[in-house]
């Protein structure tokens, strides 16, 4: 874990702030994919919904990037591929890089 300054400790990102934070993103390969919606329902954030049967990340992205989609996904058709982190002036800590949960 990375230490932190006292000037980085007084800073406290505004999470609703765009400009502070970049979630994460996670594509779909449609050709893979039965449309059976695990990925929606498991999702904690609600960040993902079904439009004409197939799984769309929707408008108020908000990923936390926890990959729990990746990993209930039974095709192989979800991946991550970019990870949520502050911006700017912030730091993100203990990250690693972008892997499926364990199950």
């Amino acid at each position: 874990m990375a230490n932190l300054t006292f000037f980085e400790k007084r800073q406290i990102p505004i999470y609703d702030d765009p400009s502070q934070i970049e979630f994460g993103i996670v594509e779909f390969n449609y050709e893979k994919c039965a449309s059976c919606g695990m990925c929606v329902k498991i999702c904690p954030a609600s960040t993902l919904e079904m439009i004409d049967k197939k799984p769309r990340m929707n408008q108020q992205i908000e990923c936390m990037m926890c990959s729990d989609c990746v990993a209930i996904c039974p095709e192989g058709a979800i991946t991550a591929t970019r990870n949520y982190r502050y911006t700017g002036r912030y730091k993100t800590i203990g990250f690693g890089a972008l892997q499926k949960p364990r199950l």
